[in-house]
């Protein structure tokens, strides 16, 4: 047996092209499942669904290290107390 399609996300639809958009009722309602679409991709391009790969996050560590970075980074990192 197959299973159960999804149902329409149609509040995440509607939000998106009533509410981010602006668009005016008519102009949503008269727009195409593409045109919903390709305004979508407008919004976030490049965006894969897809988390990046071990080698993209270590690539991106070792290019953004943690750590003081600049003319701060060779002060002492102990505050002296006061006595």
């Amino acid at each position: 047996m197959k299973p159960a399609a999804a149902p329409f996300p149609w509040d995440e639809i509607m939000a998106f092209g009533l509410g981010r958009l602006g668009w005016p009722p008519a102009v949503f309602w008269a727009a195409s499942p593409r045109e919903v679409a390709a305004a979508l991709r407008a919004q976030n391009p490049g965006r894969t669904g897809q988390a990046p790969g071990r080698s993209v996050i270590e690539a991106l560590m070792a290019a953004h290290p943690d750590g003081p970075v600049g003319p701060a980074s060779n002060l002492p990192c102990e505050v002296p107390h006061a006595r």
